[in-house]
């Protein structure tokens, strides 16, 4: 008789554990990607990607880091910024897609056929991205981009 009670007890309190855990995995996966999100490469900052979510809709914004060297064995150092808005965002489980306006060159005001990405989050506070030009031409798009979540609240001392 005890048996069959504490399976009871142990039956009724993981149910409750889901009913209350469900929803809030469910808000999390929607807002996850609502963040500031940083790239870089060469140690330097390479974008910065600000993502936000309000009424379930994404919109945002890119900054992209030009960065140059002044001979190949010099180091790198970031010379421009090139800030775009996110066209097209839309969210497909742990994936977000979108565009942004693409210039002909680099200082140029001509522009070409949006540039499209492609983000996947792989952790709480890591994803990957990914520019789709290069899998249109058919060419390996490579690992992806590492972009780690930003702490926009730097943490009080105790």
């Amino acid at each position: 008789m005890k048996t069959k009670r504490a399976q009871l007890i142990a039956a009724f309190a993981g149910f409750v554990i889901l009913f209350l855990v469900q929803p809030s995995v469910s808000v999390h996966a929607k807002s996850s990607f609502a963040a500031t999100w940083e790239g870089k490469m060469n140690d330097l900052p390479d974008m910065d990607l600000k993502i936000e979510q309000a009424g379930g809709k994404i919109s945002g914004h890119i900054i992209f880091y030009y960065q140059e060297r002044s001979d190949p064995n010099g180091p790198w150092r970031t010379t421009a910024e090139y800030p775009a808005t996110l066209l097209a965002p839309h969210v497909a489980g742990k994936t977000l897609m979108f565009e942004v306006e693409h210039h002909k060159c680099h200082h140029c005001a001509e522009l070409d056929a949006n540039a499209k990405f492609r983000m996947e989050l792989v952790g709480p506070n890591e994803a990957l991205l990914w520019n789709l030009l290069y899998e249109k031409a058919g060419k390996d798009p490579g690992p992806g981009m590492k972009l780690v979540r930003r702490n926009e609240f730097p943490s009080r001392p105790n």
